[in-house]
C-alpha cells in the first residue's frame, strides 16, 4: 500500500511538472447532441464528380459525390454530416497530452477519408496512399508548415506533426476534386458528425463552456453550455440554409 501511494504521488507530481493536469474523478461531464439542417434540400443536392481524367480513378467502383454539403435525409429531423464540434473556450489553463496513436488520412478511390477531422497538436498524422495512382498532398495552413509532397505509389505512407491550433484545407494538385479539412486542437474535446449527424464530447471537467460547430460551407455557430460533475447535457445546433 505504501509503495502504491508513493507511485501515485510521483505520477501526479510528474504531471504538474510537465504542465499537464491529471484527470480527476469529477472530469466525467458529457455534452452531446446533433447538428440539424433546415432548408432547401434540392438547393444542396450532391453532384457526381467526373474522375475520368485519371483512368485509375475511373476504375473505382464507388462513385464520388461533392462534399461541400452532405445532408442526412433519413434522420428525423434531417442532420448534417462533416460538422466539426469542439470546445472553443472554458478549459482555462488545463493542458492535455497528445495521443501517441496517429490519426490516419487515407487516399482511397481518389478521395480523402475522412473529409473533416480533428487532431491534437503534436499527435502524429499518418497519410496513406491506398490507390494505384499518384497523389499529391498539399497543406494550405496559415500557422503550421505548408507541406506539399507526392505519393506516387500505392501503399506509400508519411507521418507528419501539426503543432499550432487552426483549421485548414488539404488539396491534391493532381486530382482537383480531392480536398479535406483538418483542425488542430490543444485538447481532446472534439468530434465530427457522421451519417446520424450526432456528436459527443466526453470526459469534461465541471464548468461552463463555449461549444463551437464548424461547417465548411455554412460557417461557425457557438453556444454556451454548463455541465456539472457526472452530468450529460444535450446541445443541438441548427443550420437554416
Amino acid at each position: 500500500m505504501f509503495r502504491l501511494r508513493n507511485v501515485v504521488s510521483l505520477a501526479v507530481m510528474a504531471a504538474f511538472v510537465c504542465g499537464v493536469q491529471p484527470v480527476k474523478a469529477e472530469d466525467d461531464g458529457v455534452i452531446k447532441g446533433k447538428v440539424i439542417f433546415k432548408g432547401d434540400v434540392k438547393a444542396h443536392k450532391r453532384t457526381k464528380i467526373n474522375t475520368s481524367k485519371d483512368p485509375n480513378c475511373k476504375k473505382s467502383k464507388k462513385a464520388i459525390g461533392s462534399y461541400e454539403v452532405i445532408i442526412n435525409k433519413k434522420t428525423d429531423p434531417m442532420t448534417l454530416r462533416n460538422v466539426l464540434v469542439s470546445v472553443k473556450d472554458g478549459l482555462g489553463d488545463r493542458k492535455y497530452p497528445a495521443p501517441t496513436e496517429p490519426v490516419e488520412l487515407k487516399q482511397e478511390g481518389c478521395e480523402y477519408s475522412p473529409h473533416v477531422f480533428g487532431i491534437m497538436d503534436g499527435q502524429p498524422l499518418k497519410i496513406v496512399n491506398g490507390d494505384d495512382t499518384n497523389h499529391n498532398i498539399h497543406f494550405l495552413p496559415k500557422e503550421n508548415e505548408a507541406l506539399n509532397f507526392t505519393q506516387p505509389k500505392k501503399g506509400m505512407e508519411k507521418e507528419v506533426s501539426l503543432v499550432k491550433e487552426e483549421v485548414f484545407k488539404v488539396k491534391c494538385d493532381v486530382h482537383p476534386w480531392m480536398g479535406c479539412y483538418i483542425e488542430v486542437f490543444s485538447h481532446p474535446f472534439f468530434a465530427t458528425t457522421g451519417k446520424d449527424g450526432t456528436f459527443e464530447l466526453k470526459g469534461l471537467p465541471p464548468g461552463k463552456y463555449t461549444i463551437q460547430a464548424w461547417h465548411e460551407t455554412f460557417g461557425v455557430q457557438t453556444m454556451e453550455v454548463e455541465v456539472a460533475t457526472g452530468e450529460t447535457k444535450e446541445a443541438d445546433f441548427t443550420y437554416e440554409k
